[in-house]
């Protein structure tokens, strides 16, 4: 993934501010940004928990700083849907097509969103297709919240836990 260099180190800010303020990490358990913010976590003594898609000893894109493996057994974009619905909040940093598919997954379940500005391709894309209140579709499920860094942007995801509606019209776990 060609991502500036700056995001790996947002990444590794936001896996360290989520360990400060006590919450736990949650992400697939592959390399790179993931890679990254749950090092930042673990450097602050924080619990990482990682979703793989297939068996540890089977699965090439393995990452570190993992305090709990869960293999789901599902493919790489199949794991999404039970990582999202695992959370309280998502922040988006760079990424691709799974980290839509991921900021998706969470407009649609109504969790709080936060994305970390220039930090890649994704990112950027975000802003193209939401309207002006910064909601992804005439639904309102949840408003896309944009932050300058990574303390900004834990602060903002925490902030809006609750705040938004899923698409079955049942409020998110709080």
């Amino acid at each position: 993934m060609n991502l500036p260099k700056s995001s790996y180190k947002v990444a590794e800010q936001v896996g360290a501010e989520i360990a400060r303020k006590g919450h736990v990490l949650v992400t697939g358990g592959t390399t790179g940004i993931g890679e990254y913010a749950r090092r930042g976590n673990e450097k602050n003594n924080g619990i990482n928990i990682s979703l793989i898609p297939q068996l540890k000893e089977t699965y090439n894109y393995i990452g570190k700083y993992m305090d709990i493996i869960i293999s789901t057994g599902f493919t790489e974009e199949g794991r999404i849907a039970i990582m999202i619905n695992s959370c309280d909040a998502v922040i988006i940093i760079g990424g691709s097509s799974g980290t839509l598919i991921e900021t998706l997954t969470a407009y649609l379940l109504g969790k709080s969103i936060v994305v970390v500005e220039d930090t890649g391709l994704t990112t950027k894309n975000i802003k193209k297709i939401m309207d002006a209140e910064h909601y992804l579709d005439d639904k309102k499920l949840v408003r896309i919240h944009f932050a300058k860094n990574a303390k900004e942007a834990v602060n903002l995801a925490i902030k809006n836990i609750g705040k938004g509606k899923s698409s079955a019209g049942l409020p998110p776990v709080k």
